[in-house]
């Protein structure tokens, strides 16, 4: 399974025109989002999103290309192939969305992923041959 990544809406322009997400240097030296930035691999999912109390907004997703980073004016980068723009509210499902407001997380919630992957183009949807 695929692991699904939030990412901060800040930079999204220019992630979308680089094909990439990035995290800025100076970021760093907080260890514990550079590690979950560090964990992100090739077909992982990423989504560019927005968070308020009343719920999340997913405004883009990508899929990574490659889990090698390289440097750039954004900071440390890795490429992704953004597939969905647009937006989509999700509600609060009933319990917590944690980590919503952080800069970078893994998202748990299975409710939130599901949203995620239903929003994908078909030649991503997993195919029921089983």
């Amino acid at each position: 399974m695929t692991a699904f990544f939030g990412i901060d809406e800040h930079n999204s322009e220019k992630f979308f025109k680089q094909g990439v997400v990035c995290i800025d240097n100076s970021i760093e030296k907080e260890a514990v989002l550079f590690k979950t930035f560090q964990s992100i691999r090739t077909e992982d999912i990423v989504f560019i999103k927005s968070f308020t109390q009343a719920g999340l907004k997913v405004k883009a997703i990508g899929v990574v290309l490659s889990g090698f980073p390289t440097e750039n004016e954004l900071g440390v980068c890795i490429p992704v192939e953004w597939i969905w723009k647009d937006e989509k509210f999700i509600e609060q499902f009933g319990e917590e969305l944690a980590h919503c407001s952080d800069t970078l997380y893994e998202e748990y919630n299975t409710l939130v992923q599901r949203e995620i992957i239903d929003l994908l183009p078909a030649r991503f949807q997993l195919t029921k041959e089983w």
